[in-house]
């Protein structure tokens, strides 16, 4: 099964909040994008792919917290994706895609789940998108 680009956001949104999130505050930074039924059933999808994690408030009874896993943590740690601010050269937009398909290739080479490679190819894409918006 590969990764669908709704479970990408979810993952980069959760993934954007290092201590986790509720799942009313990602429905809520979510809205307009999907449902609260399909964001129910994609959390409790990819919890069970190992990609997250939900784990019971301990200041709330009825909360629970959603989480992603460590391998996510690490695929984002060694990607580090650039900043890329204003408009790129040609000759720099070559060079950072040249990066990213290695730091590709190695992280794919590296991963043993399925899932996470294509949450690595995914991630690689949108940073290819980002580069051909700002290439002069």
């Amino acid at each position: 099964m590969s990764l669908t680009h709704i479970q990408g956001r979810i993952i980069d949104e959760v993934a954007s909040h290092p201590d986790g999130t509720s799942f009313n505050r990602l429905a809520e930074r979510l809205k307009g994008k999907l449902s609260r039924v399909v964001l129910s059933r994609e959390v409790r999808n990819l919890s069970r792919k190992g990609v997250l994690k939900i784990a019971r408030d301990p200041n709330h009874r009825q909360r629970k917290i959603i989480m992603v896993e460590n391998a996510v943590i690490n695929v984002l740690e060694k990607m580090h994706e650039d900043r890329l601010r204003g408009r790129l050269s040609r000759r720099k937009a070559a060079r950072i895609t040249l990066k990213y398909i290695s730091t590709y290739r190695r992280l794919v080479e590296e991963e043993a789940s399925q899932l996470i490679k294509d949450y690595v190819k995914y991630k690689v894409l949108q940073c290819f998108e980002k580069i051909l918006e700002e290439v002069v």
